[in-house]
């Protein structure tokens, strides 16, 4: 039996179908990253977060700070029982489960030791938080936008 070849038209559906894959592939890979700012006294610090590795990294004063954090899923379950009518028959049960934006923490630590300490809610790659260092100084932690 002789084997056939597919071919794709650069402009045919299924072509367009396997360049979508390919970059749907590539994104997931690639995982989330985006832009974070740290605010203090009228004062914004850049930096960027990555949550394939779970790193994030920020420069404040001229100094570089990096470090992780973990941002775990806030999950609730609900479970209902009742009943309804008059003479008391009938009844339901209910369950419903639901995620949404979890809280998180980041440890960041720069080259001369210094250490920031940051707790978070996020979701879908935006969030706030506040940041504080070792030596007393407070970050209004802006994540996205």
């Amino acid at each position: 039996m002789a084997r056939s070849r597919q071919t794709f038209s650069h402009g045919s559906a299924a072509a367009r179908s396997c360049q979508i894959g390919l970059l749907a592939a590539a994104a997931f890979v690639a995982g989330c990253s985006g832009n974070l700012r740290l605010l203090e006294d009228g004062k914004s610090y850049p930096g960027r977060w990555n949550s394939a590795s779970g790193e994030v990294e920020a420069d404040i004063d001229g100094e570089h700070y990096a470090g992780t954090y973990s941002d775990p899923p806030n999950i609730g379950i609900g479970v209902g029982v009742g009943s309804y009518g008059w003479s008391g028959s009938g009844g339901g049960v209910g369950l419903s489960t639901g995620t949404g934006g979890g809280g998180g923490r980041a440890v960041l630590t720069s080259s001369s030791g210094r250490v920031i300490e940051c707790y978070f809610a996020s979701s879908f790659g935006r969030g706030q938080g506040e940041c504080r260092s070792m030596d007393g100084r407070r970050f209004v932690l802006v994540i996205g936008g």
